[in-house]
């Protein structure tokens, strides 16, 4: 990770470094290139406008143009007649700027040149001064022949002047540019490793089993999306990880007793009352029964397992409501004679509603299977289903001895138990109703329970109608 910020941290001083050296190429070293080419321009420019002014207006106050044109330039002008003398001279009339006239032979091949009718642009160096000139010739033509012109000469001596202030300046802008890239080079890539360390470390502690620990970054970015996924991660990991401690936990709690049961009255039957018919022909009954409803734990535990581990996947469908409440009255009535309990469907709707039928059902069966558990003889068992404007709300009321306020709180967890009714043997195991809580919020249905002690419990349900 120090590499990481070591070249992150390289990389802006390196930026920082080019971008300065460009600038001292660009303000030193071609300054008097890019001045020269855009004064000679400029100059250019403006003496064809003076020169085709003179043209049609016949030359009226050409004085005054000519002292502003050389004013303005720092330039010394002089214009030209036909035959290549000189009509007016105007400018500085020191030394340095009268240098390039008494350079002659530049002069003459420039005077040539012009009353050729071309355009002229000399640089010139003062062999005493060293001071460096430009000389430009403008040809005045009408009609393509020529009429005279302008010569033009001016000094560059103040680019050199220019550009030694500029060094001084771009020497301190230098190392305050580079002192200020150092820091923010600095705390750029501590702000980018950062994050990527913490990743690096909560990572190493979800991969040796501690899910609980979760990265800070709060970035918007690619980085605090890698952050925000990695959390992700580590919740899902951590919901597996507590499915397998609690089927490991449900296993152990709830197979002991029946497989102790097995065991033990195999025993006895091999050992003590093998060849004694009734006793052995009970102790069998008891074993059968035992087995059953370890098939059924372990049929349970599988199934809530699954579908909190999200490993089933709901195959929705549309389907009659009231002939699967049929089905499940069926289901129950041996039960149901057995028990003398009575099990009723109050009203039929013939209603298309929206689920997984068979997860539909399981909850239906465990409903009343539950209420049987916890109605006695002679009670009731009714179910209704009640048609509203988008949902189907399927009620299973019992008789029976009713739960408690604070079990109210708790029946829809693993392996919770209420009262059951006195002499009745229930097959249940304390995920029934977990199971129903799983499915209904896996389709998003909403459910509930009312429940007085001693009066009775009615769970209801809302299953979604046809769309």
């Amino acid at each position: 990770m120090k590499n990481i910020a070591l070249k992150l941290w390289s990389g802006m001083i390196a930026l920082v470094l080019v971008m300065l050296v460009m600038l001292w190429l660009f303000q030193i070293v071609f300054l008097e290139k890019f001045y020269t080419g855009i004064k000679i321009s400029e100059i250019k420019s403006k003496g064809y406008s003076i020169l085709e002014g003179l043209n049609v207006d016949g030359g009226k106050d050409y004085e005054s143009t000519f002292e502003s044109f050389a004013s303005e330039t720092n330039s010394n002008v002089e214009f030209l007649d036909s035959k290549g003398e000189t009509l007016y001279s105007v400018g500085s009339n020191s030394g340095s700027s009268q240098i390039p006239m008494m350079m002659n032979n530049s002069r003459i091949e420039a005077l040539n040149d012009i009353t050729a009718g071309k355009e002229v642009t000399l640089s010139l160096i003062h062999p005493k001064f060293h001071n460096t000139f430009i000389l430009i010739g403008l040809p005045l033509k009408v009609q393509g022949e020529f009429k005279g012109g302008l010569l033009i000469s001016l000094p560059l001596a103040p680019v050199k002047d220019t550009a030694a202030i500029l060094k001084v300046q771009l020497f301190y802008i230098t190392l305050i540019l580079l002192f200020t890239a150092l820091i923010f080079a600095y705390f750029l890539a501590r702000s980018f490793t950062r994050p990527i360390l913490e990743i690096t470390k909560v990572s190493e502690a979800m991969a040796s089993g501690n899910f609980s620990v979760k990265i800070k970054s709060k970035g918007r970015d690619e980085i605090g999306r890698l952050a925000s996924t990695i959390n992700y991660m580590g919740e899902e990991l951590s919901k597996i990880d507590q499915l397998r401690k609690d089927l490991i936990a449900n296993v152990s709690h709830e197979l002991r007793t029946p497989l102790s049961l097995i065991r033990g009255y195999a025993e006895t039957i091999r050992d003590v009352t093998g060849n004694v018919a009734e006793k052995r022909n009970k102790q069998l009954e008891i074993i059968i029964e035992e087995s059953e409803r370890l098939s059924k734990i372990v049929d349970d535990i599988l199934n809530l397992s699954q579908i909190q581990a999200g490993y089933v996947n709901l195959n929705k469908t549309q389907f009659n409501i009231n002939e699967l409440l049929e089905r499940i009255i069926a289901k129950f009535q041996i039960l149901s004679e057995k028990t003398a309990v009575t099990i009723v469907l109050e009203n039929h709707v013939d209603v298309l509603v929206e689920g997984d039928e068979i997860r539909i059902e399981q909850v239906m069966y465990n409903l009343v299977n539950n209420s049987f558990n916890h109605t006695g003889r002679s009670g009731y068992i009714n179910i209704r289903a009640i048609e509203n404007e988008k949902n189907i709300r399927v009620e299973v009321a019992d008789t029976g001895i009713g739960i408690s306020e604070e079990d109210l709180k708790h029946i829809w967890e693993r392996f919770y138990k209420t009262d059951k009714v006195e002499g009745i043997k229930s097959a249940g195991n304390g995920l029934g109703l977990t199971i129903v809580k799983t499915i209904l919020e896996s389709h998003g249905f909403k459910y509930g329970v009312e429940s007085t002690k001693g009066k009775g419990t009615m769970v209801w349900i809302e299953i979604k109608k046809q769309g």
